[in-house]
């Protein structure tokens, strides 16, 4: 079998010191080969240009995982484009006339004042996961606004990428999926909290727990998808002196997973009694990760 082209995104929508980390790599048979860990800029126009260029430039068997919610609750999907029936239609909506981010803010603002952050109907599943609209601590709306733009420069490309849960509809190009690292990790036992340097009363803290992580991944990744991690020392003290670039790490390993074996993961269900989970979450965008 061929080796397949993997690539793990922790996205980042800050507009200086930009904290977007990509992790490339490669799946050659059962093994996981890390090649390089990398920050594209401080810069966001910069870092999200040179991510967007490496995604165009991957072969069509390649799998990427990016951490950024993919689509906002039905609701709000609506107000955005009416009668929106997938998220590439509010892809659409939010890139159109070049919206700037102020008036997406302008618009959920209005939206959270009536009906609050609502969670998207597939978060349920995974625990933890916060609402893409939630603007305070941590911020996810501007990686949600720019990564939706993204997203719509991306599937518009001519380069026919796939995006689960939407129909493919014949498209042949690179799968793009929407990650979470926090979910993956907890998939395999490991911490998913308390990796992260949020203050400087626990400065050492973090990065033992990151430590334990990066450890604990060879075995998950082993246990879960019967696959072996093969990352240089290098590249291990790079993820364990950051967070966000084990983060991109983590949905790597989410990419090749995928790219392994697509039934270890939970799909949105057709069958449920509602029938709506797989409608809703061709909508709103869809956690990928192994069953919990």
């Amino acid at each position: 079998m061929a080796a397949t082209k993997i690539i793990g995104v922790d996205f980042s929508g800050a507009e200086t010191n930009n904290s977007t980390w990509v992790t490339q790599a490669i799946l050659d048979g059962n093994c996981l080969r890390i090649e390089t860990c990398w920050r594209p800029h401080r810069q966001r126009e910069v870092a999200h240009q040179r991510l967007e260029n490496l995604l165009l430039e991957l072969p069509n068997s390649a799998v990427a995982a990016m951490d950024f919610p993919f689509s906002v609750p039905q609701s709000f999907a609506r107000e955005l484009a009416d009668g929106a029936t997938a998220m590439c239609e509010v892809w659409n909506a939010v890139a159109a006339e070049n919206m700037q981010y102020p008036a997406f803010r302008e618009l959920r603002d209005r939206f959270v004042e009536r009906y609050g952050e609502m969670m998207r109907r597939g978060d349920g599943h995974f625990g933890g996961p916060f609402s893409p609209l939630k603007a305070v601590n941590p911020n996810m709306l501007p990686m949600t606004f720019y990564g939706m733009q993204m997203l719509h420069r991306l599937w518009n490309s001519g380069r026919s990428f796939r995006v689960p849960p939407l129909q493919d509809a014949g498209r042949t190009g690179p799968v793009l999926l929407e990650t979470m690292p926090g979910v993956l990790l907890r998939s395999f036992g490991l911490p998913a909290e308390n990796y992260k340097n949020r203050n400087q009363s626990n400065a050492g803290e973090p990065e033992n727990v990151r430590r334990t992580i990066l450890v604990g991944l060879h075995t998950g990744i082993r246990d879960v998808a019967g696959l072996c991690l093969e990352i240089s020392g290098q590249e291990s003290e790079r993820c364990i002196g950051n967070a966000d670039c084990l983060d991109s790490l983590v949905a790597a390993i989410g990419a090749a997973m995928w790219a392994k074996c697509e039934t270890i993961f939970l799909h949105p269900r057709a069958e449920i009694p509602t029938g709506e989970e797989l409608q809703a979450a061709r909508l709103e965008g869809w956690i990928y990760a192994p069953q919990p």
